[in-house]
C-alpha cells in the first residue's frame, strides 16, 4: 500500500504566507464573519473593560475585529492601533474602518515578538483567535507588558477543543481519511494551542501578568447562508487547513468536499448554519 500524503511541514515564513494568501477571502467573506464572530468579539471587549479615551492595542487584526468594536467603544477621544503580520489584512481593515466612519485608528504591520511602539504607550492589549499562532509566545508576552502600562490590561479570546467545537471537526475530518496529519507540538503554532484554559492562564501569570483570569465560554457560531456557502467561505478563509486540503489526491478531494458539506448541512435551520462552539477568554493586569 502506497504512503498516505502528508501536508508540507509549517514554518514561520509559510504560515505568513498562508495568511497572506488568505486575505482576500477574509475581505470577501467579512459580512459572513464579522456576524459569525461578534459573541467573540463582544466576550474580547468586555473583557478589555474599556471606557472612553482609552489607547488601545489590537494584535492579529485581520481584516478588522475586534479593532473596529474597540473602536466604537473607546470613542473619538480613544485611540486604536489595529497590527497584523500580514499587511493585506491590514488594508481591508482600512476600508472597512472607513465605512463605518471610524477615524479614531491606525493601522502598523508588525510582529507582535518586535512590536514597533514604545514602552508604557497602551492602556489596553486585545486579540482575538490570534495568540495561538505566535511562535515565541514567551517573547509576545513580554512586548505586551512592555508596551502596557501599569495597571493596563489585556483582553484575549482562543478556540476551546477541537471536540468542543464541531464546526472544525466538520470541515477537517472529511480529509484526514486521506491524509496522514501528525500531532503537533503542544507549544507549537497551531489552532488549538491554547484549548485549556489553565494553561493559558499559567502563561500569562508566568510571564508576569496579575490578576489572570481564564474561562470558557459556549456560545453560538451562527453562518448566515447554506451549507454550500459555508463550506465556500470556511475552506476559502481557513489558512492553517488549506495545506491538508491540498493534500488530499483530487478525487478523493471531491468526496471529501460532499462529505463535509453533508456534515455542515445537519446544522442548518433553512437560513444559518448554527455551530455551536466554546472558545477561552483570558484577562490580566500589567504590573
Amino acid at each position: 500500500m502506497a504512503p498516505r500524503p502528508s501536508p508540507t511541514p509549517d514554518t514561520p515564513e509559510s504560515i505568513r504566507q498562508e495568511w497572506q494568501d488568505a486575505a482576500p477571502f477574509w475581505k470577501k467573506w467579512y459580512p459572513q464573519l464579522a456576524h459569525q464572530s461578534r459573541h467573540a468579539t463582544r466576550i474580547v471587549v468586555e473583557g478589555a473593560a474599556l471606557s472612553p479615551g482609552l489607547h488601545v492595542l489590537d494584535i492579529a487584526s485581520g481584516t478588522g475585529e475586534p479593532s473596529l468594536t474597540v473602536a466604537e467603544a473607546v470613542g473619538p477621544h480613544g485611540r486604536v492601533v489595529a497590527s497584523d503580520l500580514v499587511s493585506e489584512m491590514l488594508k481591508f481593515a482600512e476600508e472597512n474602518a472607513a465605512s463605518r466612519g471610524l477615524r479614531n485608528m491606525e493601522f502598523h504591520q508588525a510582529n507582535a515578538e518586535r512590536l514597533p511602539f514604545p514602552d508604557r504607550h497602551f492602556d489596553r492589549v486585545t486579540c482575538r483567535f490570534g495568540i495561538m499562532f505566535i511562535p515565541d509566545i514567551p517573547k509576545a508576552m513580554g512586548e505586551f507588558l512592555r508596551v502596557l502600562k501599569p495597571g493596563g490590561r489585556v483582553s484575549f479570546v482562543t478556540w476551546g477543543t477541537r471536540e468542543e467545537n464541531p464546526l472544525f471537526a466538520t470541515l477537517i475530518r472529511p480529509f484526514l481519511k486521506y491524509v496522514d496529519v501528525p500531532k503537533p507540538d503542544p507549544d507549537a503554532p497551531h489552532v488549538f494551542r491554547f484549548s485549556d484554559e489553565n494553561k493559558l492562564a499559567g502563561t500569562l501569570s508566568a510571564a508576569g501578568f496579575q490578576e489572570v483570569r481564564a474561562a470558557k465560554h459556549k456560545i453560538n457560531w451562527p453562518w448566515p447562508g447554506s451549507a454550500e456557502e459555508a463550506w465556500q467561505g470556511g475552506s476559502e478563509i481557513a489558512a492553517p487547513f488549506k495545506k491538508i486540503m491540498a493534500a488530499v489526491p483530487p478525487g478523493q478531494r471531491e468526496e471529501a468536499v460532499r462529505e463535509a458539506i453533508e456534515g455542515i448541512r445537519q446544522f442548518s435551520d433553512g437560513q444559518s448554519i448554527n455551530f455551536p462552539a466554546t472558545i477561552v477568554s483570558a484577562t490580566a493586569v500589567a504590573r
